[in-house]
C-alpha cells in the first residue's frame, strides 16, 4: 500500500511539471517537480537522508517567500492570475512547499 501511495505522489508532482511546460517560468518548475517527484523513490543508498532534508529546508524556505510575494520581483514575468483567490507567485510557493514535504517525508514510504 505504502508503494502504490509513493507512486501517486510521484505522479502528482509529475502532472505538476507537465502544467507548467508552457509556462514563461517553466524552465524552473518542470526540473524542480520532476527532482521532487521522483528523489525520495530513489533507494537511501544513493540519496541520503540528510540530502533529502537539506534540500527540503531549502524548497521549503524559497516556497515559503514566494507564497508571501517577496521573490516576486526576482521571478520571470509572466500575467499573474488570479485562481482559488491566489495568485500564480503563491500557488507555485504552495506547490514548492508541499514539494519540500514529500522530500522530507516522502522516504519513509518505502
Amino acid at each position: 500500500m505504502k508503494n502504490i501511495f509513493s507512486k501517486f505522489i510521484a505522479l502528482i508532482f509529475i502532472l505538476f511539471a507537465l502544467m507548467n511546460i508552457n509556462d514563461p517560468d517553466g524552465f524552473i518548475w518542470v526540473p524542480v517537480y520532476v527532482t521532487v517527484a521522483f528523489l525520495p523513490l530513489i533507494s537511501i543508498e544513493k540519496v541520503s537522508v540528510r540530502l533529502l532534508k537539506f534540500c527540503s529546508l531549502f524548497l521549503f524556505i524559497v516556497g515559503t517567500l514566494m507564497a508571501l510575494g517577496l521573490l516576486n520581483s526576482t521571478m520571470p514575468w509572466q500575467a499573474d492570475d488570479r485562481m482559488g483567490n491566489l495568485w500564480e507567485h503563491q500557488r507555485e510557493g504552495l506547490g514548492i512547499i508541499l514539494g519540500a514535504a514529500w522530500l522530507c517525508f516522502g522516504h519513509r514510504l518505502k
